[in-house]
């Protein structure tokens, strides 16, 4: 199949903020897989990175900006910060989708598709980013584009803890979530879950790891359960 075709990456670089140096690092940012599994051509090496540049500049933020906090607490404030699913809500922000290099294969339409590729796609462009300008230019992108939302980072985490509590407070019982199967290769596993609320099965998610795949189910009954009580 033929890639969709994107739109030319200046615009995005304004929005970035970041003018590449090296613009084929931000082409290989934007490739998705899909279109070739040379691992130097697509985003997945430079996703590796950037979670990696991502955590490290995060856990010194968090360290030094919440000096009184536990272990414990900082750990949940990164956890909501590096998410995915915070990522790929900035990033649908920043409009990266439209940049996407995909196998018109892919569906960019599906909501839950698009979101997880910009997710992953963030990251690339993290690790993008301090391959072209070097740290001190990362960690700046990260605290304009990622820290400056830090105030509702929780907004897009922990679904699982939301619908428990919700549970708890409407005398639900706790959810019970189930792995169902997985499925694919062993390098590119997908996790199905489902959760069952007493007797009441809800739609089943699928990720590429078990707590993400736990969290879009909690995320999908949670939805559910308050358009009920609303």
């Amino acid at each position: 199949m033929k890639g969709r075709r994107v739109k030319k990456t200046g615009d995005l670089e304004q929005r970035l903020d970041h003018r590449f140096k090296y613009p084929h690092l931000l082409e290989q940012a934007l490739t998705h897989r899909s279109v070739t599994d040379s691992s130097s051509h697509n985003f997945e090496r430079l996703e590796f990175l950037g979670d990696a540049v991502l955590s490290q500049v995060v856990s010194a933020y968090l360290f030094i900006n919440y000096r009184n906090e536990s272990e414990g607490d900082l750990t949940r404030r990164r956890s909501e910060l590096v998410s995915k699913s915070f990522l790929s809500r900035v990033g649908e922000d920043l409009e990266v989708h439209r940049y996407l290099q995909v196998d018109g294969g892919v569906q960019l339409s599906d909501t839950k598709v698009r979101r997880n590729l910009v997710g992953d796609a963030m990251e690339a462009l993290i690790g993008a980013i301090y391959l072209d300008g070097g740290m001190p230019v990362v960690e700046r992108f990260i605290r304009r584009v990622l820290l400056k939302r830090e105030n509702v980072a929780a907004e897009f985490i922990n679904h699982k803890g939301r619908l428990i509590e919700f549970c708890h407070q409407h005398d639900l019982g706790n959810p019970r979530f189930q792995l169902l199967k997985t499925k694919g290769p062993e390098h590119d596993k997908k996790f199905v879950i489902s959760v069952r609320i007493g007797q009441r099965t809800f739609e089943r998610a699928q990720a590429d790891n078990k707590k993400a795949a736990e969290q879009e189910a909690a995320e999908r009954a949670l939805d559910i359960l308050i358009r009920e009580v609303n």
